[in-house]
């Protein structure tokens, strides 16, 4: 018996899953015989992509597919997304195991099923199915499957970076990208809204640390280097970055009064007029909060490593998620002016984030004629900041524009991502699928 759409695109993502691509900074702890497995996968169930597309492996996992429609003087388009996902976690909090790709009651289970390995099965089933139906682009069509984009690479390899550099290399430049974003979600008050990342908050890490000569925990004296250590991370948090409206956030909070009624919908239809009112509100919603300044969380510490000891090197890392507009280096010096007590800091890793994109352009009408072409015309396309970071980043230098929009509809019967009990339904994946094959016809028109 034939397969129904559904259930052929539920088999796939459920093979997928049970491909362990887990990233790690330390390149030598990854298991890269995982993503051997997932790319035999991909040749077995698209056929037709492997016949009509350059296959161009990159870097020690990474995928570059392109189609040389023989125009390239035309914006090519170029369907992004990243292979790796994050650790299970706490396995025994697992209502099915993570890496089973379980089904069901209509939902599948599984680390990677919302981050972001449901993205890369759209896409390429999107393209499959096009080609296979005879549709030729009339511009180049590249599908672009990074493998380090949960991580930074304590070797300074990151997939997301070789591909852009493959890209470059060939010639390619002023692509439209699109990659993981936004979704179209329904509000408490009905209102179907698509989210469509316009930019996105870098990630970039910094360590605090103190190196001094450790002791017995019986004579600590009237002060530690751990104690000095929690006092700067409480400083830090006493004296957030202030907050700052960036235009994409500005046309942001105007589109979300059109949702609110009373003060809200006043306070946000003019958020210059009613700033402080605004930041009033942030104070008390951690999602608004973010939306409006760059965000210094500590997310780790390490001292001793039994209790009695006094620890010779003290350390805590901090993600900072930075604000389009703002640099690494601006939040590196903010950090200093808080540090007491000979605690120091240092930049580890990230880069500073991408400027922000604009919803005044055609392509960005073509994103919306085609959401609207998919999910009805009621559907309230929204430009946003995203808060989380992408590989999307490394592209700025040959993007033209960058679009955040994973093309699905999302409701809460979803698992979060990089949590415990990730997990998708299955009759959310042919509408993913469906915006992808539309959005590469009305591209060609």
């Amino acid at each position: 018996m034939a397969f129904t759409e559904e259930q052929k695109l539920t088999d796939h993502l459920q093979h997928f899953i049970a491909c362990q691509t887990i990233s790690n900074e330390d390149l030598d702890k990854v298991d890269w015989r995982e993503f051997t497995k997932l790319h035999a996968l991909l040749e077995a169930y698209y056929p037709v992509i492997y016949k009509l597309f350059e296959v161009i492996p990159v870097g020690r996992a990474g995928l570059l597919f392109h189609y040389d429609s023989g125009h390239p003087e035309k914006t090519p388009l170029v369907l992004s997304a990243h292979q790796d996902v994050v650790e299970p976690g706490a396995l025994e909090l697992w209502k099915k195991e993570p890496f089973s790709g379980a089904y069901e009651d209509g939902i599948i289970w599984g680390r990677g099923t919302t981050d972001c390995k449901h993205l890369f099965l759209a896409e390429m089933e999107a393209v499959e199915a096009a080609f296979s139906d005879g549709f030729r682009p009339s511009y180049d069509l590249y599908i672009a499957l990074g493998y380090s984009e949960e991580i930074y690479t304590i070797s300074g390899e990151d997939g997301g970076r070789l591909l852009k550099e493959a890209l470059a290399a060939r010639g390619v430049h002023q692509i439209v990208l699109f990659d993981e974003g936004g979704s179209v979600t329904t509000d408490d008050k009905g209102h179907r809204i698509a989210h469509v990342g316009l930019g996105d908050k870098s990630q970039i890490v910094y360590e605090l640390y103190k190196d001094g000569t450790g002791g017995h925990s019986s004579v600590p004296g009237l002060h530690t280097d751990m104690g000095a250590l929690a006092r700067c991370i409480v400083a830090l948090e006493d004296h957030p970055r202030p907050y700052k409206l960036t235009d994409l956030s500005r046309g942001q909070l105007k589109g979300m009064a059109k949702l609110e009624t009373g003060d809200k919908q006043r306070i946000f239809s003019d958020p210059d007029r009613y700033w402080d009112e605004v930041c009033e509100l942030a104070r008390q919603d951690a999602r608004l909060d973010a939306l409006l300044h760059t965000t210094i969380c500590v997310t780790m510490a390490q001292g001793a490593q039994q209790p009695n000891v006094i620890p010779a090197h003290v350390s805590a890392t901090i993600s900072a998620r930075v604000l389009p507009g703002e640099t690494g280096d601006e939040i590196l010096a903010y950090i200093q002016q808080h540090l007491t007590g000979g605690i120091q800091v240092r930049r580890v890793s990230g880069i500073d984030p991408v400027n922000e994109d604009t919803p005044d352009s055609e392509e960005f009408r073509l994103v919306e004629q085609t959401i609207h072409d998919v999910y009805g015309d009621d559907v309230i396309v929204m430009p946003e900041l995203m808060l989380f970071a992408t590989d999307s980043r490394y592209y700025k230098d040959i993007a033209r524009h960058i679009f955040l929009f994973s093309g699905y509809e999302q409701d809460d019967t979803w698992g979060p991502m990089h949590g415990v009990n990730e997990r998708i339904p299955a009759a959310a994946l042919p509408g993913s699928r469906n915006f992808f094959r539309r959005l590469m016809e009305n591209y060609n028109a």
